[in-house]
């Protein structure tokens, strides 16, 4: 018999179908997601806070981010398998992605905005996705060059220079996408042992290592170094802020690096997550780290100045290898590295 509406078992039933179609559950969909999401991001701190704020300006949703250097952000990701903590990895050079991708960390998604982002630049699987790039450059304070007598470096074999041991900054590789750029660089320069030499020679100088590829620049601008080794855009928006600073391509050769972002496998907040990249990926997202004063170079095929356009013009003197190439050697590289010089 079916039971009258007035009775307790069918006004139950009421209340529970309207709070299905409130919340917008149903059996198959699963309990309904909160608007938030959680990034790790591994770029610089402000950065991160400009593409948080854009984000959620545009979504409603909130943002719980952690700021980690690349190489501690993929350790964080693999203690987290099976319980994770993140949604979205933001941030850091592709090399960090690509091992990600291989262990399984990362979630394929094929966005909308994917199309303006040129195949170099991205994973053929989808699972992760260039969103910036940057030069690797010497940030130089010369007044910090003045006071040591010694002339403006402008090439790798000037930062030798007697004058410049405990004046050179730079991050470790171990934790830094953007020091593992600049060790890379040196194999390709060099050849297998010609650079390492090289390296054990450039670390003697080195005053010490920092954690962050971005905290090189801030060292010199507190006047404790002379020379930072960084991407461009970092000592660019010291110099904008009014330090007294200069970037230095290396005459005899530099490198750059992808800038990635990714879903995380298992992401808690999926929807938001994809929603996160599809921001990242847009105009919009590639545009708002500038917000933050920190002008890095678009993927995007659409946007002016992006990093096809700058390849293609042959303006700076690029010598790195393949994206796959600095992935194979390093593991090697960074044995060597904890071996001989952390010793």
């Amino acid at each position: 018999m079916t039971p009258s509406l007035r009775s307790p078992c069918a006004l139950a039933a009421l209340v529970v179908l309207a709070l299905l179609v409130v919340t917008g559950c149903t059996a198959a969909d699963g309990p309904a997601e909160r608007d938030e999401v959680a990034v790790l991001c591994s770029n610089d701190a402000e950065i991160c806070r400009a593409w948080a704020a854009a984000f959620t300006e545009r979504s409603g949703r909130d943002v719980t981010l952690v700021r980690l250097p690349t190489s501690e952000a993929l350790e964080r990701i693999r203690r987290g398998e099976g319980l994770p903590e993140f949604d979205v990895w933001h941030g850091g050079g592709a090399e960090m992605y690509v091992e990600a991708a291989e262990e399984g960390l990362l979630a394929p998604y094929s966005s909308p905005e994917i199309a303006m982002i040129p195949d170099a630049f991205r994973d053929p699987q989808r699972r992760w996705s260039g969103v910036y790039s940057s030069m690797l450059a010497f940030c130089i304070s010369p007044p910090g060059l003045a006071a040591l007598d010694s002339q403006t470096p402008l090439t790798w074999d000037d930062l030798l220079d007697p004058a410049l041991t405990g004046q050179v900054s730079t991050a470790s590789p171990r934790t830094s996408g953007t020091a593992f750029t600049a060790m890379s660089l040196q194999i390709d320069r060099l050849g297998a042992d010609g650079g390492r030499d090289y390296l054990e020679a450039l670390y003697a100088q080195v005053l010490q290592f920092t954690r962050s590829g971005t905290a090189p620049v801030q060292v010199v601008v507190h006047g404790e170094a002379a020379v930072a080794l960084t991407f461009a855009p970092y000592c660019e928006a010291a110099r904008a802020e009014g330090h007294d600073v200069e970037t230095v391509v290396p005459h005899d050769g530099t490198d750059y690096e992808i800038g990635a972002v990714a879903v995380l496998a298992d992401a808690p907040h999926a929807r938001g997550a994809r929603e996160y990249v599809d921001f990242a990926l847009s105009a919009e997202g590639q545009r708002s780290g500038a917000d933050a004063g920190i002008h890095q170079i678009a993927t995007r095929s659409d946007l002016p100045g992006n990093l096809a356009e700058i390849l293609a013009s042959g303006r700076y003197p690029l010598i790195g290898s393949p994206l796959a190439e600095r992935v194979e050697r390093r593991d090697e590289l960074l044995g060597w590295f904890t071996a001989e010089v952390e010793r």
